[in-house]
């Protein structure tokens, strides 16, 4: 039977909130700052916004068993992404990439996955006690993978190891990069594997041409979308898609483990965001695709005209900005003191995302002059290559990590040692280091290398010692 075509003009949740904010007087529920009530007069500009502040009074639905203006909103996520069933996260995409896990492995599951997965999917797997296989990558002279993986290696991987539940794939990669995914989906489910994407940075996809595929039209079977990070949505806010062909007893999984996981009292400011993404996303434009693309352009002619390297990726919305003889880290200063903040900055070049528009919009370009930086003959000095095997696993399963004690040991001392904290460098937020890995000399020269460069690094004591277990 034909699935009535939805209106996305639509937002129920926006409307339903729009209409409690006429009819109450005054608020004698949650939260405390009542409607903002008892917010200061300097905060006008956010006090605004907190009667939509609200929870689940009459008329408001609930975030775990909707089945009112929450469900409708739902829905129509789920009617313009074609999935199965679509999901709202209040907990960011951290919360889907945990449920997702915990939902397709059990303990002692082999799960696949490479070894630029975000932390929190590495957390998932150890919650869920599976055992985590890793494809392996080279890292680049930063310490940073950039590529995805290679069809011939997902292909040999499955014919060394039979009984894979689950592949969980980063796609984009951090960097705007894509890889044949499409073939690597099909491989996993030639071998009955489940296939997990956390697309992030990928939420626009959906749009077409000339963005990439979205791993959700190309079969995966669960996909994790960072709504916040490129589509107008309030920090944290996030999305879940089933595929389409899912069962109605993985629905419930994924269902019952984001029920475990996400607050009791979700943040209806962050779910009338996520609904606003959708709305913009559904009413998009060809306009408003030239308007985005002019945009870009003016700043990529702007940075190539002020000398830097402007390198494109895959994705139109992310430029990496380079100059020969620099550090990445002096360009993110050299941009902040332009009041410029990028992305994220790597060893050579910073990463600049850029908004979707509409065309309607008026655009002030900030006036910005750049110096022309001079070319420094001798180049930066690059941090050494981790080279990781083609397929490995953890030194000490997560149940036998239980059994051991632990100690902090001098970075110098550490080399062989098995890590008893997983070391997470930011920006990004990709583990160099995992918990229950034996610890190679070149992790730690890459580790010595950036922290100065690094905003901050996850799991180590003083920046010099890192917890091991104990011999």
């Amino acid at each position: 039977m034909e699935k009535e075509q939805l209106n996305q003009q639509q937002r129920p949740l926006f409307d339903a909130l729009r209409k409690h904010k006429k009819v109450e007087k005054q608020s004698f529920h949650v939260p405390g700052h009542k409607n903002g009530l008892n917010w200061l007069d300097e905060m006008s500009e956010f006090k605004q916004l907190l009667a939509y502040d609200q929870t689940e009074v009459s008329g408001l639905d609930y975030l775990h068993e909707p089945t009112g203006v929450i469900e409708a909103s739902q829905t129509l996520l789920s009617d313009f992404y074609k999935s199965e069933k679509s999901y709202y996260l209040v907990n960011g995409s951290t919360v889907g990439n945990l449920a997702m896990i915990m939902a397709s492995v059990k303990r002692d599951d082999l799960i696949l996955m490479t070894r630029d997965a975000h932390q929190s999917v590495i957390h998932g797997v150890e919650l869920a006690g599976a055992t985590p296989l890793f494809l392996g990558q080279v890292s680049d002279a930063e310490g940073t993978i950039k590529a995805g993986i290679k069809p011939a290696d997902l292909k040999a991987v499955f014919k060394q190891n039979s009984g894979i539940k689950a592949l969980v794939m980063t796609y984009p990669t951090y960097y705007g990069e894509i890889y044949p995914l499409k073939e690597l989906i099909e491989l996993a489910k030639a071998n009955n594997c489940l296939v997990l994407v956390d697309e992030a940075h990928g939420a626009h996809f959906t749009l077409g041409s000339p963005f990439p595929v979205s791993a959700l039209e190309l079969g995966a079977d669960v996909v994790v979308h960072s709504a916040h990070k490129m589509l107008p949505a309030l920090t944290q806010g996030s999305y879940l898609h089933i595929g389409k062909g899912s069962s109605i007893e993985f629905q419930r999984e994924i269902e019952h483990y984001l029920h475990i996981l996400q607050s009791s009292s979700p943040s209806y400011l962050l779910m009338m965001s996520l609904e606003y993404a959708r709305y913009f996303l559904a009413n998009w434009t060809l306009d408003d695709l030239k308007q985005t693309l002019a945009y870009v352009t003016f700043w990529e002619n702007k940075l190539e005209q002020a000398g830097f390297d402007v390198l494109k990726t895959a994705d139109p919305l992310k430029l990496n900005i380079g100059k020969t003889g620099y550090l990445g880290e002096e360009l993110a200063v050299y941009f902040e003191e332009k009041g410029l903040f990028p992305e994220l900055s790597t060893e050579f070049f910073i990463l600049l995302t850029f908004p979707l528009l509409k065309a309607q919009q008026p655009i002030q370009l900030p006036e910005v002059e750049f110096a022309q930086l001079e070319s420094r003959e001798v180049a930066v000095k690059k941090r050494p290559i981790v080279r990781y095997p083609q397929m490995a696993t953890l030194a000490l399963s997560y149940e036998q990590q239980k059994m051991k004690a632990v100690e902090f040991v001098d970075l110098e001392q550490a080399i062989g040692c098995i890590s008893a904290v997983t070391v997470t460098p930011y920006p990004p937020g990709i583990p160099l280091i995992l918990k229950g890995e034996e610890i190679k000399q070149e992790q730690l020269a890459v580790l010595k290398a950036g922290l100065a460069q690094f905003n901050r690094v996850v799991g180590l004591k003083n920046k010099n010692k890192i917890l091991v277990f104990s011999h």
